[in-house]
């Protein structure tokens, strides 16, 4: 579990640096008439100063890159705790994503301070175009809303069923509604999107407009029949009692989250395609000067646009436009959300290397078994079975902490089925209980109260 746990990290991190380099890196590479996100004329582009600007963002996006994986070190160290491990893994995670951006923001104000002295200003500025035919059809190709019902069914189908075989699953079915909603809420949001103007030519706009929406609409829609078959898959193989089951719950994460991403690139470089071959032809281009609404080159402020998503102007997709109320409340909502979750996480964490669970034995004959999150009772007169072994059934966590140190919370484990574990692993023996629709296994961290809590269980339960 640990060699595990540590893999994971490695290959998510791997995906992290991927991730960056290949979004920040060609921004040094004046591209569609910018440069580190900035709009400049192409004569800008060789001016010495801006060679210089981008030779130091090269330097310095190196520097960073390796000082953040240095920093990587620790998390590898820390595999023999693997709570600390994940805390210390997500809070560099965050880490290297925010000091990644620095290189990238530091040319950017540099690049734009020099474009204003110069007078380096591409189009016009402060001008909103608009095309009032293509407001009116941008949608007409777009795929149906009604479409998204598919999605919808799986996940509710695959909530209900989770509900009739085992409730312990049913956060499966509830994380489908909620990205099959998301994706719904991405495809409305880029409808109400204001159209874009590329020319004076209303029918290359209309055309643009409606093959950039109908792609990314489609796609929406089959990325959420996608992951609700994903869901699906990881529910069918987490309720097989086989010691596998986790291997095969990796290969699926691993494959479903290369299918979608595999797809947005698909469809973002055939829309780039798409724009630079009409846009060749097009001799009436429209060029507008609004870098003063992207802060930092990444992030779009503009209260005079009403659009929630805008295109980004690196990287792949939409941005969210914090100029409007819902953009504030969403990207407020998401850095709470973030901070809310490592926090948590790492409380949880923290707690159950400090905490034990305890199984006491009260005078009405309850059994009570402590634990956050997982406490437990039942009555001796449940017990239908008790004895004392020096193994544990491989299976599959449900609901719970498994370390390489401890397991606890619901499990299912092979020829038992759902299982509360609260154990010390490669620290027999344990205790094992069987009650009507569950097993128990517990011991202490010395092998000797184990014994001599069984016995006092035993006696007690002889006496019932």
């Amino acid at each position: 579990m640990i060699a595990i746990l540590t893999a994971v990290y490695l290959l998510t991190a791997a995906i992290g640096y991927i991730v960056i380099i290949a979004t920040y890196n060609p921004q040094s590479r004046y591209k569609k008439g910018m440069l580190f996100a900035v709009t400049l004329p192409e004569h800008a582009a060789e001016d010495e100063r801006i060679r210089d600007i981008r030779t130091g963002f090269r330097k310095r996006f190196v520097r960073y890159q390796l000082a953040t994986l240095a920093l990587f070190v620790p998390v590898a160290a820390l595999h023999a705790w693997p709570a600390y491990q994940t805390i210390y893994y997500l809070l560099w995670m965050c880490s290297y994503f925010v000091i990644s951006v620095f290189p990238f923001r530091r040319a950017f104000r540099e690049t734009l301070a020099l474009k204003r002295e110069n007078d380096w200003f591409v189009g016009e500025k402060r001008v909103v175009h608009s095309d009032l035919r293509v407001a009116q059809l941008k949608n007409k190709r777009s795929a149906p809303l009604w479409l998204f019902a598919v999605p919808l069914a799986i996940s509710a189908g695959l909530a209900m069923w989770t509900v009739r075989d085992d409730n312990t699953y049913l956060g499966i079915g509830i994380a489908g509604i909620t990205v099959t909603v998301t994706f719904l809420f991405i495809s409305l949001a880029m409808r109400r999107a204001k159209a874009k103007v590329y020319s004076m030519n209303s029918e290359a706009n209309l055309s643009l407009n409606q093959a950039r929406r109908r792609a990314w609409s489609y796609l929406w829609v089959v990325m959420a029949i996608v992951e609700n078959v994903h869901f699906a898959l990881i529910y069918l193989a987490a309720t097989r009692e086989q010691a596998d089951a986790f291997g095969a719950w990796v290969a699926l994460t691993i494959a479903f989250t290369a299918i979608p991403l595999g797809s947005i690139l698909y469809v973002h470089r055939k829309i780039n395609f798409l724009e630079q071959e009409l846009l060749e032809l097009d001799d009436k281009v429209v060029y507008t000067d609004d870098d003063e609404y992207w802060a930092n080159g990444f992030t779009y402020h503009n209260p005079n646009d009403k659009s929630l998503l805008v295109p980004k102007r690196i990287g792949i997709g939409e941005t969210i436009n914090t100029g409007t109320l819902a953009g504030k409340v969403i990207m407020g909502g998401l850095l709470a959300l973030m901070a809310a979750v490592i926090v948590g996480v790492s409380f949880l964490l923290i707690r159950s290397e400090l905490t034990s669970p305890t199984l006491t034995l009260s005078q009405d004959s309850t059994v009570s078994i402590d634990y956050p999150m997982y406490s437990y009772d039942f009555s001796l007169s449940d017990i239908e079975e008790l004895t004392l072994v020096d193994d544990i059934p491989s299976g599959t966590k449900l609901n719970g902490e498994a370390t390489g140190t401890h397991a606890r919370g619901h499990f299912r484990l092979k020829g038992l089925g759902k299982t509360r574990l609260y154990v010390f692993k490669k620290n027999p023996p344990y205790i094992r209980i069987k009650l009507d629709d569950v097993y128990i296994f517990y011991n202490d961290k010395d092998p000797v109260l184990t014994t001599e809590l069984f016995e006092q269980l035993k006696e007690r339960t002889s006496q019932e």
